[in-house]
């Protein structure tokens, strides 16, 4: 990617060379221009993104763009953000300038040549951009054009319907630690000598999957977890307006609801289910994810800040690993001496790119030199996570618990980047049983996905789960069935992006004024919101995405691009509602609501004390004519809004 980057930056300097050749017209030279400042800009977004995910503008991307960046560590990364942001100036400068040298007469020698050479070259430059591609194919996507590989590998006949039937009496505790980027790379001793030297001995005692590779749709936190838990992928619905949440999902009270998961089948057969995490809960929807899917019992920093004995002995992503794994251990015997099943999920984070984060109880290890704090944070995070595993194992529970290693995704840009580029890349994946008598290495190709299938067995359980696969059968996986797994993935983007469930409207509606959320089946949807509702009722909702150093479209925006006769929903703040009143007058309250079409009928009104809609009003919308003469006033009115 590198090298395309490369090779496009130097046509774009072909371009810019051979672009005076007359002199241009204001409009030309500013079109002329906007072509420039949009690549240069796509250029930054994806050095910034690349510095990021090591892949540059990929589904992780534009997954926490969706979603938000909220409890995110900013502090790790203030230097490639002010990178972006000298960037980011710097074309604007280099576009006024280009502009202005685009209005001052030059050589009229070979015009024509010199036109077609720059048109050309600037066209070759965004046509081999390491992004273009991922963007074509996320724009049709969005647009609804259908991948011809979904029609040839049909999704139905792969995916398995999640089930689960006891073949055993006996069913173990399962604690899962998902260590944060601590891919099989690091084990790698021709590259990594005595980098990981605590977990190696527990490990031959175990399973051992060396073949884990990373499949689309699983490459960073919150896709890994949903690969393992789910057995799919980790996809986000459609950027089109017309397609189920199109925009930003941080509003989004469940997560993949339609799905039957791993804890949602341990729920059913009495398990009760934990997570811990040292990072904030709602950075990237973890908390939704793992409370949707039957988790009782979920913490991350903020709820397990009152066990810290010094409120400052933190990371910039939250508790340091030894801090979570004592926690987590002290919870594992409380919850080993209830009779209950249970099972205990950890995400740990000392080992977080770019830099890694080494925890005060072996800070005194540092590997070789100690020069690379990400491979003093991998070998200390190799000493706390085998501690933990120790402690379970000698405890009297440890004979009644089944323990799970597997690295969340593998390692994206970091100070050892270079060195893992070295080997093979593989998650990790390790099953340590108490009951295994032959401890063996596994090396049948699969993913995280396979992940869920292969340990329900070892609980006593055999199980189908969606695309996952028992690495352990005769069965292959479907990681080793297609010469392109991550492009049958991606085809089937449409098909799995309807496990977010967005729900119909079959009863009145109430809009709550003191909980300021309106319920719609399962959903609950916060205020200010913008729903679409087609001829079925059927929702698709519309947020405001709020990043801490930016804002996207607000609501209205999206409301502009509604077509005259689709019906909507919007709350919002009456200063902004109070747009759509016919009667012009200003609408009174804190928060007003509007119902209708651009082109047809509307009701404008305050929500006073909870309000219903009933359902028989919606349906009665629907059949409602529109038009140009009432949508037209409106919109206008819509782009008249001024926010503070």
């Amino acid at each position: 990617m590198n090298t395309l980057l490369g090779l496009s930056i130097v046509l774009f300097f072909l371009s810019l060379l051979t672009a005076r050749h007359k002199v241009y017209k204001p409009l030309h030279a500013f079109f002329s221009t906007l072509m420039i400042f949009v690549y240069l800009v796509l250029s930054t977004f994806y050095i910034v993104s690349n510095y990021f995910t090591g892949e540059g503008i990929n589904d992780a991307v534009l997954f926490h763009l969706r979603y938000g960046l909220d409890g995110s560590g900013y502090a790790d990364y203030y230097l490639i953000m002010g990178v972006g942001v000298v960037l980011f100036m710097s074309s604007l400068v280099l576009c006024i300038v280009y502009y202005k040298a685009l209005q001052k007469e030059s050589s009229q020698r070979y015009i024509r040549f010199k036109r077609i050479v720059s048109a050309f070259a600037l066209f070759l430059a965004f046509a081999i951009h390491p992004s273009s591609r991922f963007l074509a194919e996320t724009f049709l996507k969005s647009v609804g054009v259908e991948n011809p590989l979904s029609m040839v590998y049909r999704f139905s006949d792969y995916y398995r319907e999640p089930s689960l039937i006891a073949s055993s009496e006996e069913h173990l505790n399962l604690v899962y630690i998902f260590a944060e980027s601590f891919e099989e790379t690091y084990f790698d001793e021709t590259i990594f000598p005595n980098l990981v030297t605590k977990l190696r001995p527990l490990r031959e005692k175990g399973l051992v999957f060396t073949q884990i590779e990373q499949a689309h749709g699983t490459s960073w936190t919150i896709a890994g977890m949903t690969s393992v838990l789910c057995g799919l992928p980790l996809v986000t619905p459609s950027t089109n307006l017309y397609s189920p949440q199109g925009n930003s999902m941080s509003k989004m009270s469940s997560f993949y609801s339609g799905a039957t998961c791993l804890s949602d089948m341990l729920h059913k057969e009495g398990y009760k289910l934990i997570y811990r995490s040292g990072s904030p809960l709602e950075f990237a929807g973890v908390d939704k994810l793992y409370r949707t899917h039957r988790f009782e019992d979920v913490k991350g920093d903020k709820e397990l800040k009152p066990f810290l004995k010094t409120q400052s002995y933190q990371t910039p992503w939250g508790l340091f690993d030894d801090t979570l794994l004592d926690i987590a251990f002290n919870d594992f015997k409380k919850f080993s001496k209830s009779k209950q099943k249970f099972a205990m999920f950890l995400s740990t984070m000392d080992t977080h790119h770019p830099y890694g984060h080494v925890s005060k109880s072996c800070e005194a290890q540092r590997y070789k030199d100690g020069s690379n704090s990400m491979l003093n944070a991998v070998t200390c995070s190799d000493e706390l996570i085998a501690r933990f595993i120790t402690r379970i194992q000698e405890s009297p529970y440890g004979k009644n618990t089944l323990i799970v290693i597997g690295s969340d995704h593998l390692a994206m840009h970091n100070m050892a980047i270079d060195d893992l580029m070295k080997g093979t890349r593989r998650d990790q994946f390790v099953i340590l049983d108490p009951r295994i008598t032959e401890p063996r290495t596994v090396d049948k190709v699969g993913s995280t996905l396979d992940i869920g299938a292969t340990i329900l067995p070892f609980l006593g359980y055999d199980a189908h789960l969606g695309l996952s696969r028992n690495l352990l059968s005769d069965e292959p996986t479907l990681e080793a069935s297609f010469d392109s797994f991550d492009a049958v993935l991606s085809a089937w983007s449409h098909e799995i992006s309807r496990f977010w469930e967005f729900p119909k409207i079959e009863e009145d509606l109430v809009l709550g004024s003191t909980t300021r959320a309106v319920k719609i089946g399962k959903s609950t949807y916060k205020y200010p919101v913008l729903l679409r509702l087609n001829e079925t009722l059927e929702v698709s909702p519309f947020f405001e995405v709020k990043i801490k150093f930016f804002e996207t479209m607000k609501l209205f925006k999206y409301l502009q691009e509604f077509q005259d006769n689709d019906l909507f929903l919007w709350i919002d703040q009456c200063s902004r509602i109070g747009v759509l009143s016919d009667a012009n007058q200003s609408v009174k309250g804190k928060y007003c609501y509007a119902l209708g079409k651009l082109g047809g009928e509307m009701l404008v009104d305050a929500l006073k004390n909870d309000t219903t809609i009933p359902l028989d009003t919606l349906q009665k919308m629907l059949e409602i004519p529109s038009g140009e003469p009432l949508a037209k006033p409106r919109r206008e009115r819509l782009e008249q809004i001024k926010e503070k």
